[in-house]
């Protein structure tokens, strides 16, 4: 009579471990391709809102619109990479890192190659938590469920880019949004995750349209990288 010959307690401690280990080497670079896929596919995304953008301009109104200067600028400074300046605060004692606003835009630029822009559009493309104080720069304080104007002077430029991406103005279409935002980490040291799409021109030069993901630091718009076009490094690596 034949006896059936299983694995040993041994052989199966062997087994586990290769797994282990295999799983160990394989894993960093599947977590990998999923980030780039998700890095590539935010860049897309950033490519479909720029393209409307630039099509509502062809409208005139929606172009005045767009440029109409503002009676107190605020502006961000970006490296020539397409990464913002930031700066730091206290709240509670815990110190906290975010997207530093201009507002005297007579200031030296930090250094040679940067540029400041504005912002003149937004929408979250990630859902997320809201925090209650708008002083903590921890908390995100509101959420743009659909396209909204970062100064009253941009509603026309606005409207006419929903028209463009079947949108209405402050209603969102089913779910079938179309500005998701699928990387929304962040290698700058934010203390939020990147959830806004925030639509900028440069200062220095107006027709430089850009698409910049944010992290809606307290409702506003929180720039941290720039996605489109010439994406920053860590949409590229």
């Amino acid at each position: 009579m034949m006896r059936k010959k299983g694995f040993t307690l041994i052989e199966l401690i062997v087994v586990l471990a290769i797994i282990g280990i295999l799983g160990a080497m394989l894993l960093p670079s599947a977590y990998g391709y999923i980030n780039l896929a998700r890095k590539k596919a935010t860049v897309a995304n950033a490519r479909t809102i720029y393209m409307s953008a630039m099509l509502a301009l062809e409208d005139e109104d929606a172009f005045e619109s767009f440029y109409t200067p503002q009676s107190t600028w605020t502006a961000y400074e970006s490296t020539s990479d397409g990464c913002v300046l930031n700066t730091t605060t206290e709240y509670n004692g815990v110190s906290s890192t975010y997207s530093e606003k201009i507002t005297n835009l007579k200031r030296p630029l930090a250094q040679e190659g940067n540029y400041r822009f504005t912002v003149v559009a937004r929408v979250d493309g990630h859902n997320h938590k809201t925090g209650s104080n708008w002083r903590n720069p921890r908390d995100i304080t509101h959420v743009f469920v659909t396209w909204n104007y970062s100064d009253k002077r941009y509603e026309r430029f606005v409207k006419e880019m929903c028209a463009d991406l079947d949108m209405k103005l402050g209603v969102q279409k089913g779910n079938n949004f179309q500005v998701k935002m699928p990387y929304t980490k962040r290698e700058d040291g934010g203390s939020l995750p990147l959830v806004r799409w925030l639509i900028c021109y440069r200062l220095d030069d107006p027709s430089q349209v850009e698409i910049w993901a944010g992290d809606g630091y307290k409702a506003e718009n929180g720039p941290a990288y720039r996605v489109y076009p010439n994406p920053a490094p860590n949409y590229t690596s």
